[in-house]
């Protein structure tokens, strides 16, 4: 059977457009608690970072102004979706999470999220959102509604 040239043409093309997409969807941070660019007047006991796919998490810094906060984090060799990560002495001020994991497909993603504790805040800002779309964060489902695995570290 001899198929058309256009239709030959057709199949290349979209045989050409998901070959780019599946290249170009690289793991990303779903969510975090505390948010993105969030403001919450308790300083947190933890922070929550979830995936959009299983992932090796290979770096987690917390990153006061000037100085590095001291966190539970190890490296672990397990893929998972949802990381919880102990926050010893957090106290009131600007902090950056920087992050790094390896994904499914075997590449390295890094990115990072801010967040400030700030005890007199009126309103606590982004405190229940979850995710920050201002620090190039993919979005989805809520991570309760997938039943995500969590792993204290």
């Amino acid at each position: 059977m001899k198929i058309p040239a256009t239709v030959r043409l057709l199949l290349c093309a979209s045989l050409a457009v998901l070959l780019q997409l599946s290249a170009s969807a690289h793991t990303g941070l779903k969510e975090s608690t505390p948010a993105a660019a969030a403001t919450v007047k308790t300083p947190p006991e933890h922070l929550l970072l979830v995936f959009t796919e299983p992932v090796k998490l290979l770096k987690l810094e917390l990153m006061g102004v000037g100085h590095e906060m001291p966190t539970k984090f190890e490296a672990n060799g397990e893929a998972m979706v949802s990381y919880r990560i102990e926050t010893p002495a957090m106290h009131p001020g600007e902090f950056t999470v920087n992050w790094a994991v390896i994904g499914a497909d075997g590449h390295a993603v890094s990115n990072s999220f801010s967040f400030t504790v700030d005890p007199n805040a009126t309103d606590a800002v982004g405190a229940d959102h979850g995710h920050g779309a201002a620090e190039g964060h993919r979005h989805g489902a809520a991570a309760q509604a997938q039943g995500h695995d969590a792993a204290t570290l």
